[in-house]
């Protein structure tokens, strides 16, 4: 990887960049992000002129990942029109006109997956999935209607103060008053610190925070409902009577888990312990090249691993290790030649030990003598056969490596 003051180059087609500056405000999730691999978070959120106008590499979402911004869409629609009809339970008749004003489960899940794809339209990375990933998504609408239907069950309902908000003219921001409150951005300037809870629950001298999980259970969401406690208890603007934390919720498809609110010891830790992390991350990300933690399970997740080099060489993904461990797998390697109509040699970057390669077409992205780095391969086994066999599908990736670089 080579770089200058501000732009590099990763030696990959059409991927030279320029670094982004840092937040002057963190959240959980990019925090944990940087601290996890520094290189990992400044490749993410870079410039690359040649692939689009936008900051950040262009993601390439999967199903699960779609299907949770749906519910989380749909869950923000309905909290807002429940709270601003005054809607106080499940049994409350205004509920009933205000699904009716909105089309219904179904139809919100509807409209939910098309804002998806609408945001998806000039990503250049998911250009040829948007089509099959669109049918994918709506065989899953009675699914989501689902999901969003028992969050909605589970919701702690409380009576909404219809007086004024007493709200700051400078920041547009003041204390929230009793009642829920969907998508509260809270923030503490003093720490550097934002985080948007899913929903907020405020009574006469406590309140509750709820965030919403489409995926599995993960230590890392009691983290971040911790944090959000932290900010709720220094955001002055929306706290001023400092109301203490009574109940913090996960809340999963299935079930509801609670999570042991922070003590104020605890709460001054967390506070002391967020900042030296902050520092510590922001240290590591000024260096050129931020440094890299190579991880095979992280790394297999990275929608930016094709960029780094050190991925390719402290790991070494090959179809040998694939085959003890799964059905994908990542190749770095040279065309060598074409071995038939839909089948190509690559010999690998390592040991120059042939691998074959199958294509579903005859058109392929890529020619003899060019470098590539593929993502998400399907291990193929052929008992006639005595190389390793990996098959291109709609969920792989092609690169090309400049070799001069």
């Amino acid at each position: 990887m080579t770089e200058a003051t501000d732009h590099f180059s990763v030696g990959i087609e059409d991927s030279d960049g320029q670094w982004p500056t840092l937040p002057q405000t963190w959240s959980y999730s990019s925090l944990r992000e940087a601290t996890e691999c520094p290189r990992r978070w400044m490749l993410s959120r870079a410039k690359y002129p040649d692939l689009w106008s936008h900051w950040g590499y262009p993601p390439r979402p999967s199903l699960p990942a779609l299907i949770g911004d749906v519910v989380h869409g749909v869950l923000e629609t309905l909290l807002r029109s429940f709270r601003s009809n005054g809607c106080t339970s499940l049994a409350d008749p205004a509920m009933v006109g205000v699904l009716k004003d909105l089309g219904g489960y179904t139809a919100l899940v509807e409209h939910g997956i098309e804002e998806q794809f609408d945001r998806l339209a000039e990503n250049p990375r998911i250009n040829d999935r948007l089509g099959p990933l669109r049918t994918a998504l709506r065989v899953k609408v009675p699914e989501i209607r689902q999901r969003v239907q028992a969050v909605i069950a589970r919701m702690p309902f409380q009576s909404v103060d219809s007086g004024p908000e007493s709200t700051d003219s400078r920041t547009g921001r003041g204390p929230l008053p009793y009642g829920f409150h969907p998508e509260v951005e809270l923030r503490v300037p003093a720490l550097r610190l934002a985080g948007r809870a899913d929903l907020m629950s405020i009574a006469e001298d406590t309140c509750e925070i709820t965030d919403y999980k489409t995926g599995a259970p993960d230590p890392h969401h009691a983290d971040q409902l911790r944090l959000y406690a932290l900010l709720w208890s220094r955001d002055h603007e929306l706290n001023p009577q400092s109301l203490p934390i009574r109940r913090l919720i996960l809340s999963y498809p299935s079930h509801d888990v609670d999570v042991e609110p922070p003590t104020v010891a605890e709460l001054e830790d967390l506070a002391s312990s967020t900042t030296g992390q902050i520092h510590s991350a922001e240290v590591a990300l000024r260096e050129r090249p931020p440094p890299a933690y190579p991880d095979p399970a992280m790394c297999g997740q990275c929608n930016v691993r094709q960029l780094c080099p050190e991925y390719w060489t402290d790991l070494q993904p090959t179809p040998v290790r694939a085959a003890a461990e799964t059905d994908w797998f990542d190749f770095e390697g040279t065309v060598s030649k074409q071995n038939g109509a839909r089948s190509w040699l690559l010999a690998a970057k390592a040991d120059d030990a042939s691998f074959l390669l199958r294509t579903s077409s005859e058109t392929v992205p890529f020619k003899v003598g060019e470098h590539l780095r593929l993502l998400n391969l399907r291990r193929e086994e052929d008992p006639e056969g005595s190389l390793p066999i990996g098959t291109l599908t709609q969920a792989s990736e092609v690169f090309i490596v400049n070799r001069s670089d």
